[in-house]
């Protein structure tokens, strides 16, 4: 787990998945992210871990690699033989996750004042020139057009006439 990881994809990574592809635990517990699969882990027992990988096959790996979609866990824990092993490497990689997205999060306070100008931008008059005459001409035909047909559905004559 040595590559960086990109934001966007530690908070998908880090995210609960919907029920239906959730990971069923054979003590019948539905499990939709990593950190509910590593505290799950830690209360089952042997035999649980024994039950869901074992010689033939690795379920979680399997999980991991197409629903959650985290090939680098994946990999690292493909090889895990002691259910130990495997709640340490994926606590590790929560804990890595989550540290990766909360320095995300402080970037994100500092944009604030940056997104408050853009609305401060968008609340000016009009653009002067073609595009905003074009523009402010669409709205006034359009504010007509429904004057129009709300005139003509009140009526007696008008409703005739859509009737045609």
């Amino acid at each position: 787990m040595k590559r960086k990881v990109p934001a966007a994809l530690a908070k998908s990574i880090l995210a609960k998945v919907p029920f239906q592809i959730s990971f069923w635990l054979c003590t019948n517990e539905n499990l939709r992210s990593l950190s509910a699969l590593s505290a799950a882990l830690q209360k089952a027992d042997d035999e649980v871990f024994r039950y869901h990988v074992n010689r033939d096959k690795n379920d979680f790996e399997v999980w991991i690699r197409e629903v959650i979609k985290d090939k680098d866990l994946a990999r690292e824990i493909a090889r895990v033989k002691t259910k130990e092993t495997l709640v340490r490497k994926i606590t590790e990689r929560v804990e890595e996750l989550q540290a990766i997205v909360k320095r995300i999060g402080v970037k994100k306070k500092s944009r604030k004042s940056r997104l408050k100008r853009q609305i401060k931008r968008k609340r000016r008059a009009p653009k002067s020139g073609r595009r905003g005459r074009r523009a402010a001409r669409h709205r006034r035909a359009a504010k007509a057009a429904k004057k129009r047909i709300r005139r003509s559905k009140s009526t007696r004559a008008g409703r005739k006439r859509l009737r045609r």
